[in-house]
């Protein structure tokens, strides 16, 4: 019984804390893989990890429309 929630634990840790690169690839953002090589590299730090979950939520800049002139 031990075994098995030491094993829940690790496993709710372990998808808590790629939680960002899941998300990131899950909305197709721009930089799904240097948010996945944060995540990996620098998520053990909670700075890195809020970093990478901050890329991964953002929402992409739309382009400004250019406006022009009618002859």
């Amino acid at each position: 019984m031990e075994n098995l929630l030491t094993f829940m634990l690790v496993l709710a840790f372990a998808v808590l804390y790629m939680a960002p690169s899941y998300m990131a690839f899950a909305r197709g953002a721009k930089d799904r893989w240097l948010i996945l090589v944060i995540n990996v590299f620098l998520g053990s730090s909670l700075i890195g990890w809020g970093v990478a979950l901050y890329m991964a939520t953002r929402t992409p800049k739309k382009p400004k429309a250019s406006v022009q002139a009618s002859a």
